[in-house]
């Protein structure tokens, strides 16, 4: 049975022959060579798992054959053999990428112990190189699904932000899918080995927030009793995705102003500054240009966040993109639930185009999802939509046949009491977002009976 692939890099064919019979008589296939220029070309060749490279070869070090084989193949596990008790150069082939090393003469118990440890290490680094690709590819602009040119856009920001390492801010509704740009753009980024590190500001109390960001000593607050690591330390090497940044309290914008001119920061209750590698994606369905006119949110921290701006427009405002979507939330949830639709019908696909999706994709993902669980045959049909999506449409046909005035009269109530329930009955912020004064907006509540 073949336990593993494995190379031997060795130039004393007694050593070499000793080695190769042992492994093969525990199942290992042993591949052998005598030099660097050898072992390059059979690891091009062939599949190897683990490299067995000993120190001292003809004209080379085993540390530059190890070296040259990790250029190639990252994955490939190497283990140095060298002189029984030379400490230094054991230390040198592990700073430089060996996995471990056993020294000369080779006890082979131990020596087959360690193979068995470098196998599970092995496959534990393939296992997460696959996962890698995955997400790669998964997280590339490339898989955006759009059609319009707003979403065009949009992809090509993005591919460009991933080439850079500026700080980006991405804007837009809740739902329209600004945490799968700060994903691709770190998944496709050089970044994409590190960690990605996200914190939803304001899922955490404001006492928290900065623990959470910055990390704490311990006893630096109550019931601190060990020292905590902060993201900005966790995400060293990748991305922090800071979501809802107009949430960040304003002496918390100091800090973050701080860590992104200087590039260091303390951990609460700490004098000690530390740095991090750290590159910084923020996001906001907020107007955060309202929120420096209202004093909430700092310019200079504004100026900083917004280098490279994405913004991602609501669903409502690129219906073109619609029926790709749909398409491709049946054929994610239809595989998720073992089913074979087709596709949906003409009537159920002018439902789902006429609802404005104030909750924008995510609703429509959620409202595909009913669908295709709800769906008993090979196509959707209204019958598997959700009640208020039927009656938006029957609300739509009933519109169609409405004159111009009763049209225009019906849309402006509609905007009336989106704006006002938006504004949770603050007229004057009702009627700057109308664009109409608040005067004007009076007199329409009272001629339209809407109080």
């Amino acid at each position: 049975m073949d336990k593993g692939h494995l190379l031997i890099v060795e130039d004393d064919p007694l050593q070499k022959k000793l080695i190769k019979e042992n492994l093969e008589q525990e199942g290992y296939e042993v591949f052998e060579a005598s030099s660097r220029k050898e072992a390059l070309r059979i690891i091009t060749e062939q599949t190897i798992d683990i490299a067995v490279v000993d120190y001292k070869l003809d004209g080379e070090t085993g540390i530059d054959v190890i070296q040259g084989i990790l250029e190639k193949n990252p994955l490939i596990t190497p283990i140095m053999v060298t002189a029984y008790g030379n400490v230094e150069t054991a230390v040198q082939a592990l700073k430089k990428g060996a996995y471990d090393y056993i020294a000369k003469p080779i006890d082979f118990n131990k020596f087959l112990l360690l193979i068995e440890r470098a196998l599970e290490r092995q496959k534990l680094k393939k296992e997460v190189s696959l996962l890698q690709s995955s997400l790669e590819e998964k997280f590339s602009p490339k898989n955006f699904v759009f059609t319009s040119s707003k979403m065009n856009k949009v992809a090509q920001l993005t591919a460009k932000a991933a080439k850079s390492e500026a700080t980006v801010l991405i804007s837009g509704e809740t739902g329209t899918g600004k945490d799968l740009v700060a994903k691709t753009i770190h998944y496709s980024s050089d970044r994409k080995k590190g960690p990605y590190v996200v914190i939803n500001i304001p899922s955490f109390p404001e006492t928290l927030i900065e623990s959470e960001l910055f990390g704490a000593e311990r006893g630096a607050y109550t019931g601190a009793h060990e020292r905590k690591i902060g993201k900005f330390e966790s995400a060293s090497g990748g991305t922090l995705f800071l979501d809802e940044i107009g949430d960040l309290p304003l002496q918390l914008q100091v800090k973050l102003l701080r860590f992104l001119q200087e590039r260091e920061f303390y951990r609460l209750g700490s004098s000690q500054p530390l740095k991090s590698d750290v590159r910084i994606i923020a996001a906001t369905n907020r107007d955060l240009e309202k929120l420096m006119e209202e004093e909430k949110f700092r310019p200079d921290l504004y100026y900083r966040l917004n280098v490279i701006r994405i913004h991602v427009p609501p669903l409502r405002k690129r219906k073109e993109d619609v029926p790709s979507l749909v398409d491709h939330f049946i054929r994610k949830f239809s595989e998720k639930e073992g089913k074979k639709i087709e596709g949906i019908s003409a009537e159920a696909m002018n439902a789902i185009i006429q609802y404005p999706f104030p909750g924008n994709i995510r609703e429509l993902e959620n409202v595909m999802e009913r669908a295709v669980v709800f769906c008993e045959g090979d196509q959707i049909t209204t019958a598997n939509l959700p009640l208020f999506l039927k009656e938006n449409r029957e609300e739509k046909l009933q519109m169609d046949e409405l004159s111009l005035t009763e049209k225009v009269k019906h849309l402006e109530i509609m905007e009336i009491k989106k704006a006002l329930k938006e504004s949770k009955g603050v007229k004057s912020q009702a009627a700057r977002s109308l664009g109409i004064t608040e005067r004007m907006l009076g007199y329409k509540i009272k001629n339209y009976n809407l109080k």
